[in-house]
């Protein structure tokens, strides 16, 4: 089992967004059974699974004094692949997450104020250990300012996925329903923004 932790210490940045997405799209690729552990008090992936109606992907929730068991029961249960949507301004349960994962990935919009906040994540991640890579979430679209914060988030040693993922209405009007993006505008350019930055967390995951 792998077990893959968003994480950033500032909110706004679309981990859960990013999360849910991803999930969708693992199972689409045929990765086996899917969990998502929800560990934001505002429960905002548990309400996009109970909009969904479906079993999958597995929905769980948990905090910082069981987030551990949730992932261990995910293991014995034969769940193949965890996300882990952790909270903002938490940094003891995203301690815990990125200890408890084989992969950290932290998404990071294009203003100033993002870029300035990641440090605190990385900080985090390098006390547990784990590797971790940085994604630009919400970028502006027919803007250079996208691809300026990617140079800038470069000099934090991390990787930096390829693709930026724009700020499509798309990838947040596909949960009114507990859809993702995959679900109902498969051939747009957000879709396959998800795909193809999902792939390329997935290579980053094997070299792990």
């Amino acid at each position: 089992m792998k077990v893959i932790s968003l994480l950033a210490q500032k909110g706004g940045v679309g981990k859960t967004t990013l999360t849910l997405h991803w999930a969708v799209e693992a199972e689409r690729q045929g990765m086996g059974s899917v969990a998502v552990i929800d560990t934001d008090r505002q429960r905002s992936a548990i309400k996009w699974f109970e909009r969904r109606g479906e079993d999958s992907p597995l929905m769980l929730q948990a905090n910082e004094n069981n987030l551990t068991d949730a992932i261990e029961a995910c293991k014995e249960n034969g769940v193949d692949l965890v996300l882990v949507d952790s909270m903002p301004h938490a940094g003891t349960s995203s301690l815990v997450a990125a200890r408890m994962a084989d992969l950290a990935v932290i998404p990071c919009g294009h203003s100033v104020l993002d870029i300035e906040a990641i440090g605190d994540t990385i900080s985090i991640i390098n006390r547990a250990k784990t590797p971790g890579v940085i994604v630009v979430n919400r970028g502006r679209h027919h803007s250079r300012i996208t691809e300026q914060a990617a140079d800038l988030l470069k000099d934090y040693g991390l990787p930096v996925c390829p693709t930026r993922i724009m700020r499509w209405a798309a990838l947040e009007d596909a949960f009114i329903d507990g859809r993702a993006v995959a679900e109902v505008e498969p051939n747009s350019k957000a879709a396959h923004q998800i795909t193809d930055s999902w792939e390329w967390i997935l290579k980053q995951l094997k070299r792990t």
